[in-house]
């Protein structure tokens, strides 16, 4: 079986509870701005219409996708019952869909992580009511990276349900410096992903819950490619081993990593350095920085053993996701 863990829907129902005034692109330059508001709307159907991306799933040759809200729609900047009500409206949709195509679709919940005591809450009505199978977070929660204490109360319900975090890119650091030409994506992404995994190495996270099972999107980021630049600092500087024992470099393979590098090379570094049993098919369906093509991604690795493609082409996900 084929599994993609990295796919995005949008829930139209749920935008209604927005306030006016909500802009999930203020932080891209005018020029972009409007090029992925036409882009976003070219999708309107991929994006809402689960038959459409099954016959997209057909043709791209997978079995089954791990859905997950579109980051635009964390919206972390809301507060009290309407950031409640958004994420459980989105998380109600998402299983509706998962019942009505069981075959195809399994369900990663959205949380409103900016109140952790009501994100515990939802996390467990969503896996225990709703059937949903793991959790999709942003890289940072209104600028407080994943490693922060505030947080941990949120990582004892994961851990409890035994289900994987996701975390997606979102609000990247230095935003107000890249926004000419869509460098908030291209570099900020990966930047901001490579931030929120080392803060939640060297803070100790992996320490306390060891359990936890971090899914991180677009190949990790730099992650995979500075670690030992990571072990290095660990060696060297007290504050990088306050609240860590081991060498960042084994939390690094604590880690699963996506499939979107975009290039073949890259791809390769990337399972040498975590191993093909931490490595999953992803696909960022269907924007346009994605991999529409993620199966002959990894059939491009011609020197890669049967072995290692079968774990990364599903059974790593078909485990981590408690798939049969």
């Amino acid at each position: 079986m084929r599994i993609d863990c990295h796919s995005h829907i949008e829930i139209p129902e749920a935008v209604s509870l927005l306030p006016q005034n909500s802009d999930p692109l203020s932080s891209v330059s005018p020029k972009s701005k409007l090029i992925q508001e036409q882009l976003t709307l070219s999708l309107k159907d991929q994006l809402e219409n689960p038959e459409r991306r099954i016959a997209d799933m057909e043709e791209m040759r997978l079995d089954l996708s791990v859905i997950s809200i579109a980051p635009p729609h964390f919206y972390y900047n809301l507060d009290g019952e309407v950031a409640v009500a958004f994420t459980q409206r989105q998380n109600n949709r998402l299983a509706e869909i998962v019942r009505a195509y069981p075959g195809k679709f399994i369900g990663m919940a959205t949380v409103p992580l900016q109140n952790v005591k009501a994100a515990a809450a939802e996390m467990e009505r969503a896996v225990l009511d709703l059937n949903l199978k793991g959790v999709e977070v942003g890289s940072n929660i209104r600028g407080r990276y994943l490693g922060d204490p505030l947080f941990w109360p949120f990582y004892e319900k994961v851990a409890g349900l035994d289900v994987p975090i996701f975390i997606h890119p979102r609000d990247v650091a230095g935003s107000e410096r890249l926004k000419d030409f869509y460098f908030g994506n291209l570099i900020g992404n990966p930047l901001d992903t490579t931030i929120a995994a080392a803060h939640i190495i060297f803070s100790g996270v992996l320490d306390r819950f060891p359990g936890l099972k971090f899914i991180l999107s677009h190949a990790g980021g730099q992650l995979p490619y500075i670690c030992g630049r990571f072990r290095h600092g660990f060696n060297v500087r007290p504050e990088c081993k306050e609240f860590i024992k081991k060498s960042p470099l084994d939390y690094v393979k604590m880690f699963y990593f996506d499939t979107i590098a975009h290039d073949s090379e890259s791809l390769r570094f990337l399972i040498s350095r975590v191993g093909a049993d931490h490595v999953v098919i992803g696909t960022d369906y269907p924007y346009d920085m994605g991999d529409m093509d993620p199966v002959r991604s990894v059939e491009e690795l011609t020197d890669l053993p049967a072995d290692q493609s079968a774990k990364i082409m599903g059974e790593n996900a078909a485990s981590l996701f408690k798939i049969s």
